[in-house]
């Protein structure tokens, strides 16, 4: 229980420290470090995979067609989430992107609603109320609606989906996302030879960083995977809030981006919301052990 609780602290704390990283790759176009992303997560999760003893599990998931299947469209809508978040912080929107993640269990809850027909009662309606008012009253004070913050929402919520649709070992799940992309990436990267638009005047140590995409990427993946099996799920959700409060923080006193009263009456709503649903989770979750 103990491990379970700080390895998947360590998992949040790692994501939600991570605009620091893409920030110092900002001279790196995003659509590259993207690439170099991919590439490297999937060599990584290969030696993972052999370390961890799982290629037969990875050879029977990709022998089985709609297992396979599955998680490769997975792959392609976790990139759509990874570039939209990189893009938005070496673009100067990281308070957007952490709205997106505050968003994102509610998105999940209305998904669970509308696909796995799973029912929500009154306090859990009460909070995506309360969530959708922030959102609105954000939109209309910035005179356009939060794109960034609702593709990162919508792109985990349905990779979250797929993945409670397909139960898999995170490592070999990842192992198939990546691989699906990694294609892609190559030809990406072999293009940007080809063209000459890719720096090769870069200093080492940013070269060093690129390589290290692969590890921030799936390291926390893997903390989080071994961290859900060993702790209620109930506590992972209300943990999962430290990763979008520390970009938050991060946002506004490290890069001084613009906190206006709209955003501080948007994230109240959020706010309000996480803690009625956290509190409803946790009252449920306390009468069905006193059932059982």
């Amino acid at each position: 229980m103990n491990k379970g609780v700080w390895t998947t602290v360590g998992a949040y704390v790692m994501w939600g420290v991570l605009p620091i990283y893409w920030k110092f790759l900002q001279e790196v176009p995003s659509g590259q470090i993207l690439a170099h992303r991919i590439v490297w997560s999937f060599l990584f999760i290969l030696l993972v995979l052999r370390w961890t003893n799982q290629w037969k599990e990875f050879g029977y998931a990709l022998r089985h067609p709609a297992t396979r299947n599955a998680f490769m469209l997975n792959g392609f809508i976790v990139s759509a989430n990874w570039f939209v978040y990189i893009w938005a912080v070496n673009h100067g929107y990281i308070i957007e992107a952490s709205l997106g993640y505050y968003i994102n269990p509610l998105v999940s809850m209305v998904l669970g609603v509308l696909v796995f027909r799973e029912l929500l009662n009154r306090v859990q309606w009460m909070a995506v109320g309360i969530a959708s008012i922030g959102v609105l009253v954000l939109t209309l004070g910035y005179g356009t609606f939060p794109w960034i913050s609702f593709v990162l929402a919508s792109t985990f919520g349905f990779y979250g989906m797929v993945k409670k649709r397909r139960p898999l070992a995170s490592t070999v799940s990842l192992g198939i996302e990546t691989l699906a992309v990694v294609p892609v990436a190559l030809l990406f990267l072999g293009n940007q030879v080809v063209t000459d638009n890719i720096a090769y005047n870069m200093s080492p140590v940013i070269w060093i960083a690129l390589l290290g995409t692969g590890v921030v990427t799936a390291l926390p993946l893997l903390l989080f995977g071994y961290g859900a099996q060993h702790i209620p799920f109930t506590l992972v959700g209300f943990l999962q809030f430290i990763a979008p409060t520390l970009s938050l923080i991060i946002g506004v006193v490290m890069y001084h981006e613009p906190f206006t009263a709209y955003h501080v009456f948007a994230f109240t709503c959020i706010w309000f919301a996480i803690f009625f649903f956290s509190w409803n989770s946790w009252v449920v979750a306390r009468k069905r052990r006193q059932l059982i």
